[in-house]
């Protein structure tokens, strides 16, 4: 009995998270409200309420998805090698993928979470950021231990700025209105710069 309800009110979370990315894509964060969600599922605002009562807790609910989606991609992107730098290569494509495909998504609800200067939402955007870059940070770590990587660097700094490679490039991206596609060569051509940073010359 309760696993069934259990299961129910997941669905329900899985939809409410799709109606808000579908909203902030097609109309902008600043339209994402608890009655344009309803309208979108083609529910009552006090249907909804039960779930959610506020845009805080629909924002908190969105950082959970972009927690569980995007550390899986980007961990399943770096299992598909053992080298180090090919894990980063994979990990840059296989995110910039997961942007285009959900728009941009992730940056905006980072910045969104900015602008609206709620510390509770913050800390919990700033841990979902922290275990990417944890991640980021262990796979350089491999790369020193398999004499790669130069001993020297810098892990934390190192892993800030890859993370702040692919903002930037999803920022570019979006202020042009989505109009094109990543350009793998570009991409690569990014990355061969990182890379002179941290390999063994």
């Amino acid at each position: 009995m309760d696993k069934k309800v259990n299961t129910a009110k997941t669905v329900r979370q899985q939809e409410i998270v799709d109606a808000a990315r579908k909203i902030i894509s097609t109309q902008g964060i600043e339209k994402l409200t608890v009655r344009a969600i309803a309208q979108e599922l083609k529910i009552t605002d006090g249907a909804l309420y039960r779930h959610f009562r506020s845009k805080k807790e629909i924002i908190s609910l969105l950082i959970d998805d972009i927690e569980q989606t995007l550390l899986a991609t980007i961990m399943d992107a770096a299992g598909k090698s053992d080298d180090p730098l090919k894990k980063l290569e994979n990990i840059l494509l296989t995110h910039l993928s997961y942007a285009e495909q959900r728009k941009g998504f992730t940056f905006i609800i980072i910045n969104e979470t900015m602008s609206i200067k709620d510390k509770s939402l913050q800390r919990k955007m700033f841990s979902v950021i922290n275990k990417y870059l944890k991640m980021i940070e262990d796979i350089l770590r491999e790369g020193v231990k398999a004499g790669s990587f130069r001993y020297s660097m810098d892990f934390i700094s190192a892993g800030v700025a890859f993370f702040g490679m692919i903002q930037s490039i999803v920022t570019l991206w979006a202020l042009s209105g989505f109009k094109y596609s990543f350009n793998r060569r570009r991409i690569t051509d990014i990355l061969n710069v990182y890379s002179r940073g941290i390999l063994i010359r």
